[in-house]
Parts: C-alpha cells; sequence; structure tokens
C-alpha cells in the first residue's frame, strides 16, 4: 500500500480498487499507526486533555498522545493535514466530549 499510495500511474480499474477501501488507505502509515494508537489509549481511560509528556499508559509506554495531538494541532494550523485526518481528529473530539458528558 505505501507503494501504491505513492505510485503516480496508477491504472483506472486500479485506483478504483483502491478507492473502494475508503479513504484511511491514502493516509501517511505513520500519521495511521500514531491515530490507532490514540485510539488504544483512549479506549483504556485515556483522555484528550493534559499534559504533553504523558505516556499511552503500561499497554503503550513509549507513546506520547499528548505531544502527537499538539503536533495534530500545529499541522492543522499550518494546513498540512488532509481532510480526512482533520475529519478524524475532530470526531475523536466530539466522541470524547460526548462520554465525559
Amino acid at each position: 500500500m505505501r507503494r501504491q499510495r505513492k505510485a503516480e500511474n496508477l491504472g483506472a480499474d486500479q485506483a478504483a480498487k483502491l478507492d473502494a477501501l475508503g479513504e484511511l488507505w491514502r493516509l501517511e502509515p505513520d500519521w495511521n499507526r500514531s491515530y490507532r494508537r490514540l485510539l488504544a489509549y483512549l479506549e483504556a481511560g485515556g483522555t484528550l486533555d493534559g499534559p504533553a509528556n504523558r505516556t499511552g499508559g503500561e499497554a503503550d509506554p513509549t507513546f506520547r498522545p499528548g505531544a502527537w495531538l499538539r503536533k495534530q494541532a500545529g499541522a492543522r494550523a499550518d494546513g498540512k493535514l488532509t481532510e480526512q485526518q482533520t475529519a478524524l481528529l475532530d470526531a475523536l473530539r466530539r466522541h470524547a466530549e460526548t462520554v465525559t458528558g
């Protein structure tokens, strides 16, 4: 998928098959991986608020959700996020707000 993501010579049939997978196939693998790590952190009881240096907990002690979220806020301000990335981050925030009331 990494090669397909960067390929400029995809045929119409190939592009249609990849588009059928949804927009997530277009996201950069590192971004997508960090997003999934953030989801796991939230499912384990983590929050979107807190210090940037907090870890992902016992399950993922090397992940820094606050630092990653801060980086995404900067990328958004600089116009470096895709519409899909922005939508996924916005959905996280809305979900967290409904869970905490």
